[in-house]
């Protein structure tokens, strides 16, 4: 089996839900996109490796294509540190790079959120309550909320039906369904994880919006310099956030 022809594990965004895995471009390869949050308690990475494996051993070959959306992207190179053997590749889609590689976070439209994950976590627990509300009964606002500041092709996405049913179902799972495991995941991405980038030994694809608003482009570069295996780096010219992973292409 071709890394072309490698099934796919998808980590999706934080947040978000499987449903982001709709907007992939996949070649028809069969994808696993589990829902990261759906668990009760312990260490979201360790979570991650147990759904992993149990793929894996699923999986004819053994190996599998890894891929991460936005903060799915730490789950994704995280996944490939601890899983050398069985992850044939990663790609990551408007990673979010671990913060203590640069002075990302004025550029980072959700900068207030990532602050209070970091100083004051009880907070964002009344915050994520509040969203969880309107995530429940009125999504639409919640939506005009996170897309305040997005540019024309952001903005060219929201009315479109589909996209509006993925982030309705990514919201819900994150602040109603599954906040626990939303807020674990926040928590484990603000802390320094940079160490495990050079334990990346799998080739690794980026692909980048240069109008990202949520994952500057610097994190794309702070995560190909320190990756061993190498980066390519595939910039998508006028590309944000959503609209880069309806760009990335797999093959």
């Amino acid at each position: 089996m071709t890394s072309s022809q490698t099934p796919v594990f998808f980590c999706h965004g934080v947040p978000g839900g499987p449903d982001d895995a709709t907007f992939l471009q996949t070649s028809d390869l069969p994808v696993t996109a589990p829902n990261l949050f759906d668990f009760a308690a312990g260490d979201p990475l360790q979570h991650l490796i147990s759904l992993y494996d149990k793929t894996c051993a699923e999986t004819e070959g053994g190996r599998m294509h890894v891929v991460g959306f936005s903060i799915g992207a730490m789950a994704a190179l995280r996944l490939a540190a601890a899983r050398p053997d069985t992850v044939a590749r990663v790609t990551v889609i408007s990673p979010a790079a671990p913060l203590q590689l640069g002075n990302f976070l004025p550029e980072m439209a959700g900068a207030p959120v990532f602050k209070l994950a970091m100083q004051r976590p009880g907070v964002l627990r009344m915050l994520t309550t509040v969203q969880g509300g309107l995530a429940r009964f009125a999504p639409g606002i919640l939506i005009n909320q996170l897309f305040t500041k997005c540019g024309p092709q952001e903005r060219a996405l929201l009315p479109d039906a589909q996209f509006k049913t993925t982030l309705t179902s990514g919201m819900r799972s994150s602040f109603v369904d599954h906040r626990q495991g939303y807020l674990a995941y926040l928590s484990a991405y603000v802390t320094d994880w940079s160490a495990e980038l050079s334990q990346v030994q799998a080739p690794v694809d980026i692909w980048h919006g240069d109008a990202d608003t949520w994952s500057p482009f610097a994190m794309s570069a702070a995560i190909k310099e320190l990756v061993p295996a190498g980066c390519d780096l595939h910039v998508v010219p006028g590309g944000e956030h959503y609209s880069t992973l309806k760009a990335a292409r797999l093959g």
